[in-house]
């Protein structure tokens, strides 16, 4: 729609006030898993190019080893590299975790006699702040504050 005084290039709706924009928030970045790759030796993972904002799995065909190269949001970051170790457990000697069969020292634990009796006591407590709440200073009280 053509306004009658201004140019027929006239936007109402362009703000030239860029001050008065409002600004965005960066949102929170994550960084990306690149996957799994498999290398021949630690050189060849820690030469290996990743992205910025991604990290990458290597793990190596002629050794037990797992290596992380992750890069910060900035190239000017320096890539974090770790090390773990795999190590192979027997699935028929290792030691079974049941989770509802736990050892549980339950002597450490208190008993509800014992929570009873501190109850008990926080009762007596309580009675007797609302007591001290009641009752209202005297004049003599007054003038020794």
């Amino acid at each position: 729609m053509a306004y009658p005084y201004y140019p027929a290039t006239y936007n109402p709706g362009y703000n030239q006030y860029p001050a008065f924009q409002q600004m965005q928030q960066p949102q929170n970045q994550q960084i990306q898993n690149g996957g799994l790759v498999s290398v021949r030796s630690e050189d060849e993972a820690r030469n290996y190019p990743v992205a910025p904002g991604n990290s990458v799995t290597f793990k190596n065909e002629s050794a037990p080893f797992v290596y992380t190269k992750t890069m910060g949001f900035s190239q000017l970051d320096r890539p974090v590299f770790e090390r773990f170790r795999l190590v192979k457990e027997d699935a028929e000697n290792a030691p079974k975790t049941d989770d509802k069969k736990q050892d549980i020292d339950m002597s450490v634990y208190a008993l509800k006699t014992d929570l009873a009796a501190i109850l008990g006591e926080i009762d007596a407590i309580k009675a007797t702040v609302e007591v001290m709440k009641a009752k209202k200073p005297t004049k003599k009280e007054k003038d020794d504050e």
